[in-house]
């Protein structure tokens, strides 16, 4: 089953690194990117510039503020940003942007459906192990 969290198939024991030009502020109209240079710290390569790991988006209903640096307060903020193509759709220049540059052109009930996508990976079930016992609350 997928994993939703950019392993890489067949055997799902890499994760990818994506480029997609998070911004400092949510401010769209004078976007400048974030000046955490991420995997690029670890691995000084210039295709590494600005590099994030892709985490799951299982749970990720429950695990704001978004993106590395807590920019985005909801997903309807992550959404808009990604339907807009990006740090490219927002006037940011990054020559190794990974994330397609183009608009998705989703519609407000697009946006929508993929949002309730998201929330239906939510664990309702709260399980937790204490001290070495399955106790769900």
């Amino acid at each position: 089953m997928p994993f939703f969290n950019g392993t890489v198939p067949p055997h799902f024991t890499h994760t990818e690194s994506e480029v997609i030009g998070v911004p400092t502020r949510p401010d769209t109209a004078n976007a400048v990117i974030d000046n955490d240079l991420g995997k690029y710290n670890l691995f000084p390569f210039d295709v590494f510039k600005y590099a994030f790991k892709t985490t799951t988006v299982r749970n990720a209903a429950l695990t704001a503020p978004y993106m590395h640096n807590g920019v985005y307060s909801d997903l309807e903020q992550v959404m808009d940003f990604y339907n807009r193509g990006g740090g490219a759709g927002i006037g940011i220049a990054l020559d190794n942007q990974t994330l397609p540059p183009d608009p998705l052109n989703l519609s407000k009930e697009e946006q929508k459906a993929i949002i309730a996508f998201i929330h239906s990976l939510t664990d309702t079930t709260h399980t937790l192990y204490i001290g070495g016992k399955l106790n769900q609350q």
